[in-house]
């Protein structure tokens, strides 16, 4: 790419080398002949290059879009990471419950065991080894029957007790063991979701690797055409300059005031007046050589339009651009012909290149432009129109 880049330098180049040391002043037939072989060459390598950047263009698209569909597994995934994260907290937050309610349980178990200890001690330090003894030291019937069913019921209590604090704890303890087993398969899910996000990452880096060395590309292509375009147009400039300061003969004419918009070429392709059913505005000036020729002011004026966006500059069947191509619009005032005052606009359209700017002021002969094909146009030529007081008229009887 910088080889073919340097190429191109190297020729323009050498093209300004060989345009500077023409005469602006009047070229020869052969160095026209030269320069316009030369604007041929370089439209060919501009088309050349303009369709490497439109296949740019079209890869750049294709490689944004895995792009967007990478950046857009990265967020699902992120998305998992995340619920995963949270099912791991609520996961925690149990644990950490039930390992205080097991933490009240041990301690009641202890209380517990504290008091049937002392108990057993009572029982020890008062010489009866069994329940019987502390029977048989009832002093009456009804005592006897009373200390028979505490005893039964402390007994049953102490049994009861332990045996529920020992299901609970081992309710407990399963809870534990299904809250880690729970937890390491979230770590396992999480730890493969991370494998899979930085997989995708690595993709993501990739495709927009290859999306800006693409964009890049496509810069450098733009910045090639650029030069290539430039160099076009300082070549037509070349062209253009020199006929412009050809001497041609012009006229104006003195019942109206009005100069001839081309001078030296008088011949009218197209009048005013109805065809392929619209009214066409204006006349055509045509002619062989009239590619480039100055495009002048027909009178005094002030420039109310000037596009230059047209680059089309070859005949074509179609419209393009703006069906007047490059044009110029200046209004020229009020003007008394013939014993009439009217406000006077007039239309110079498919030029090839503008020369004037919005809001300038012109004199009768000043260039405008130069004759083109840009537009709506089948060939080269000057489309001329005037509105007089805002309505078409034909304008060729203000010259002839």
């Amino acid at each position: 790419m910088k080889k073919h880049f340097r190429r191109i330098v190297c020729f323009i180049v050498c093209m300004c080398i060989s345009v500077t040391s023409l005469s602006v002043m009047g070229l020869t037939q052969s160095q026209k002949n030269s320069l316009n072989n030369d604007i041929a060459g370089l439209k060919q390598q501009a088309n050349a290059i303009q369709q490497e950047i439109n296949e740019l263009k079209s890869q750049k698209s294709d490689q944004g879009a895995i792009l967007s569909a990478v950046r857009k597994k990265i967020a699902n995934t992120q998305a998992q990471i995340d619920r995963c994260n949270s099912e791991i907290a609520s996961i925690n937050s149990k644990m950490s419950s039930n390992k205080k309610a097991i933490a009240s349980k041990e301690a009641e178990i202890a209380q517990d065991k504290l008091a049937f200890k002392k108990r057993l001690r009572a029982i020890y330090m008062s010489n009866s080894d069994s329940s019987v003894q502390i029977l048989m030291g009832a002093e009456d019937f009804a005592d006897f029957l009373q200390l028979t069913q505490l005893t039964a019921s402390v007994s049953a209590h102490d049994k009861r007790l332990i045996n529920d604090l020992k299901s609970e704890i081992s309710v407990l303890n399963d809870k534990i063991a299904e809250n880690e087993k729970l937890l390491q398969q979230q770590v396992s899910i999480k730890s493969t979701i991370d494998k899979q996000q930085r997989e995708l990452e690595a993709q993501e880096n990739e495709a927009a690797s290859i999306y800006n060395k693409i964009s890049n590309n496509q810069s450098d292509k733009q910045g090639d055409l650029n030069a290539v375009n430039a160099e076009i147009r300082k070549l037509q400039k070349q062209i253009e300059d020199s006929i412009a300061n050809k001497n041609y003969n012009s006229f104006v004419n003195n019942n109206t005031g009005f100069q001839w918009p081309v001078s030296g070429f008088f011949g009218v392709s197209s009048h005013f007046g109805y065809r392929w059913g619209s009214l066409h505005t204006g006349m055509d000036i045509a002619g062989g050589g009239i590619s480039g020729q100055p495009i002048r002011a027909v009178a005094d004026g002030v420039v109310t339009t000037a596009f230059n966006g047209c680059s089309h500059n070859y005949k074509k069947y179609g419209n393009c651009c703006s069906s007047y191509g490059n044009y110029v619009v200046v209004n020229h005032g009020s003007m008394t012909i013939n014993g009439s005052t009217a406000n006077y606009v007039a239309y110079y359209a498919h030029a090839s290149r503008v020369a004037v700017s919005v809001g300038q002021s012109v004199k009768q002969g000043d260039v405008l432009g130069y004759v083109g094909t840009t537009g709506f146009s089948t060939g080269y030529h000057l489309h001329f129109g005037v509105l007089k007081n805002g309505t078409w008229i034909n304008p060729y009887p203000l010259f002839f």
